[in-house]
C-alpha cells in the first residue's frame, strides 16, 4: 500500500511538472485558442440567432465575427483619441511637475534641512538607476507589443472558424464519449455557459465602473476625465492589482494639474467610492457567482498564471481556474479539488465535528 501510494504522487508530480511546462513553452500558442475560445463562447449565441433568421451557418459566423472586429476598433479609436490630447498636453505638464518638483524641493530644504543641491545629487542617482531599467522594460515593451499584436491579428480568423465549424467539435465530443463519470459534452457546455456568463459580466461591469469613475473626475474638473474612468474599468480586469495600480493615474494627474491637494484626495474618494460600490453592489448583481471561485484559489491562480503568462495570464487566471472547478465537480474522483476552489460554505452546527478536550482515561473504552 505505501509503495501504491508513493508510485502514485510520483505519478501526480510528474503530471504536475508537464503541464507547467507544457503550459510556460507553449504559452503563445495555448494563449491565442484560449482567447479564440472565450470570445467564440460569448459570440455564439449572436451567430446562432443570425442563423435562425434564415441565413447560413458562414454568415452568422460573419456577423459575429464582425460585431467583435467593431467593438475592437471603436474602443482602440476611443483611446487613441484621449491619447492624442494627452500628447498635445505633454509639454504643459512636463512643465507642471517641474514646478511641483521644485516646490516640493523647497519645502523638504525647509523642513529637513536638506539643501537642494544634496536632493538633486541624490535624485539623479536614483534617475540614472531607473532610466537603466526603464531603458530593459522599454525594450521589453516594445518587442513584447509586437509580439502581441502578431498574435491578436489571427484570433479573428480562429473565431469565425470556430463559430463555423461548432458542429463538427459537437459531434467530436459526442464521439469522444465520456469519461468513467459523466459526459465530455456536458462538461463542454457548462464550461461554455460559464465563459458566456462570465465575459458579459465582466464587460458590462467594465462599463458602469469607468463610467461612474470618468463622472467622479468629470465632476472634480480632472484632466482627461474619461481616459482614467476607463482605464481603471479596463484595469479592474485583473483581480485584486488592476484597480490599485489605475488609481495611482488620477491621483498623480491631480497633484501635477491642480494648485490644491484636496482634488488629490477627491480623486482617491472618487476611485474608494466606485471600487466599494462594484465590489458590493455592481459585480454581486451582475457576475454573481458565475465563478464561484475562493479569494485563497484566486490569488493563487493570479500569481502561477501570472508567472506563466504575464499580464494575459493575470486576466485570464480566473475564467480559467472557473472552467478547472468545473471540471472537478463534474467528475466524482475530482470533486475535493473543486471543494477546495470553491466558496467558503457555512456547515450547521450539528454538523460540526467537536474534538474532545482530554483525551479518554486508560481503561475507559467505548460502549
Amino acid at each position: 500500500m505505501p509503495q501504491h501510494a508513493l508510485q502514485r504522487y510520483v505519478y501526480l508530480l510528474a503530471a504536475l511538472v508537464l503541464t507547467i511546462v507544457v503550459l510556460y513553452f507553449g504559452r503563445d500558442l495555448i494563449l491565442l485558442f484560449v482567447a479564440s475560445g472565450l470570445l467564440a463562447f460569448l459570440l455564439l449565441p449572436l451567430a446562432r440567432r443570425v442563423e435562425g433568421w434564415g441565413a447560413p451557418r458562414w454568415a452568422g459566423a460573419l456577423m459575429a465575427t464582425m460585431v467583435l472586429l467593431l467593438l475592437v476598433m471603436g474602443i482602440f479609436f476611443l483611446a487613441g483619441w484621449q491619447l492624442t490630447r494627452f500628447g498635445d498636453d505633454l509639454p504643459a505638464l512636463q512643465q507642471a511637475l517641474t514646478n511641483k518638483g521644485q516646490a516640493l524641493q523647497l519645502w523638504i530644504e525647509e523642513q529637513a534641512h536638506i539643501s537642494q543641491r544634496e536632493q538633486l545629487r541624490w535624485f539623479n542617482e536614483r534617475l540614472t538607476d531607473l532610466a537603466g531599467m526603464g531603458g530593459s522594460l522599454l525594450m521589453q515593451l516594445f518587442s513584447g507589443t509586437g509580439a502581441v499584436l502578431a498574435a491578436v491579428v489571427p484570433i479573428p480568423i480562429i473565431v469565425f472558424l470556430l463559430l463555423v465549424l461548432k458542429d463538427k467539435f459537437r459531434i467530436f465530443f459526442e464521439q469522444l464519449g465520456s469519461t468513467r463519470e459523466v459526459l465530455v459534452l456536458d462538461i463542454l457546455r457548462n464550461i461554455s455557459s460559464l465563459s458566456r456568463k462570465y465575459l458579459r459580466g465582466v464587460l458590462l461591469v467594465t462599463i458602469i465602473l469607468g463610467t461612474l469613475s470618468s463622472i467622479g473626475f468629470l465632476i472634480l474638473d480632472l484632466k482627461y476625465a474619461v481616459l482614467l474612468g476607463f482605464t481603471i474599468g479596463f484595469l479592474n480586469v485583473i483581480p485584486y492589482v488592476g484597480v490599485l495600480i489605475g488609481s495611482l493615474f488620477p491621483i498623480l494627474i491631480a497633484l501635477v494639474t491642480k494648485d490644491s491637494m484636496m482634488y488629490a484626495v477627491g480623486a482617491l474618494a472618487v476611485c474608494l467610492i466606485t471600487q466599494f460600490l462594484e465590489n458590493n453592489l455592481i459585480t454581486p448583481r451582475i457576475v454573481g457567482s458565475s465563478v464561484s471561485v475562493n479569494p485563497l484559489a484566486s490569488i493563487a491562480a493570479l500569481i502561477g498564471f501570472g508567472l506563466l503568462w504575464g499580464v494575459v495570464g493575470m486576466v485570464l487566471a480566473i475564467p480559467i481556474t472557473g472552467m478547472l472547478k468545473i471540471v472537478c465537480d463534474s467528475v466524482p474522483s475530482l470533486k475535493p479539488y473543486g471543494f477546495i476552489l470553491g466558496e467558503e460554505i457555512t456547515c450547521p452546527k450539528e454538523q460540526r465535528i467537536r474534538l474532545p478536550l482530554n483525551s479518554p482515561k486508560e481503561g475507559e473504552g467505548s460502549t
